[in-house]
């Protein structure tokens, strides 16, 4: 294309396009440059305009990515790829149920013991370290069937109490180990490469509860955050909700 026929729309959407795949910093200095060279064009006659003003600014605060989460039908696909007829998978069976249904961290999982369990009532009780304050959580049907048929198939051995243990030598899991034996579910299940992945379950918990309609302060509550800003990031995936309104906006224009 000959100079004298660039078009503003050709350059923004040039710009446009190449914020897929650049960082804001860098899509500045590109349309800084840009700018640059427009208004050259214009001083030097190679164009009858000043094309600059066609570019416009670059916010240079990264906004916040939307968090990865595992849709229900993948978390379904998660559980089902478990053979609990194993004690290793009645095991880490146990543990991704108590991610995805309680929202736990990978290190309040590894730290669970039986004294944290209240089946009478059906409650599990969370430690509080780091400051944090201690936390009770109602125990679901499908969580506390999961422990017990684990726990019956490996019962507790010596002074440990810690719930979760490697099955050769029963040593307590760490959380690292843990987040890790997430991922290779989810890699089985054919749901990603294998990796630490314990806290997209929580983050899974979080947005599931948010699409349903929970509020961001009982997500907050559940999962343990000390500040509401925190769970924030979770008001962006209300997907339900979005079409509602996108649904409601579209109606007003056509009237």
């Amino acid at each position: 294309m000959p100079l004298r026929q660039l078009a503003p729309k050709v350059l923004l959407d040039f710009v446009l396009q190449q914020g897929k795949h650049y960082p804001p910093g860098q899509l500045q200095s590109l349309a800084a440059a840009l700018r640059s060279f427009c208004r050259f064009l214009c001083v030097t006659g190679r164009h009858p305009r000043d094309l600059s003003a066609a570019l416009p600014s670059i916010s240079g605060h990264h906004r916040e990515e939307l968090p990865i989460y595992l849709s229900r039908t993948q978390l379904k696909q998660l559980l089902e790829a478990f053979d609990r007829r194993r004690l290793l998978g009645k095991r880490d069976y146990a543990m991704v149920l108590c991610l995805a249904r309680l929202g736990l961290r990978a290190g309040e999982l590894a730290r669970l013991s039986l004294d944290d369990l209240d089946w009478r009532n059906g409650w599990l009780r969370l430690a509080a370290p780091k400051g944090r304050r201690e936390r009770h959580l109602p125990l679901p049907e499908e969580v506390g069937r999961a422990l017990a048929a684990y726990l019956r198939s490996a019962p507790p051995n010596g002074a440990t109490r810690v719930l979760f243990r490697t099955v050769c030598g029963q040593r307590p899991m760490s959380s690292t180990w843990l987040s890790e034996r997430v991922g290779a579910a989810m890699a089985h299940a054919g749901l990603g490469v294998p990796g630490k992945r314990a806290h997209l379950l929580r983050r899974t918990f979080a947005t599931h509860l948010v699409q349903q309609g929970a509020s961001l302060k009982a997500v907050a509550d559940l999962l343990g955050h000390a500040s509401l800003s925190t769970t924030q990031v979770y008001a962006k995936v209300n997907l339900p909700m979005l079409r509602a309104v996108a649904q409601s906006w579209s109606g007003e224009v056509r009237s």
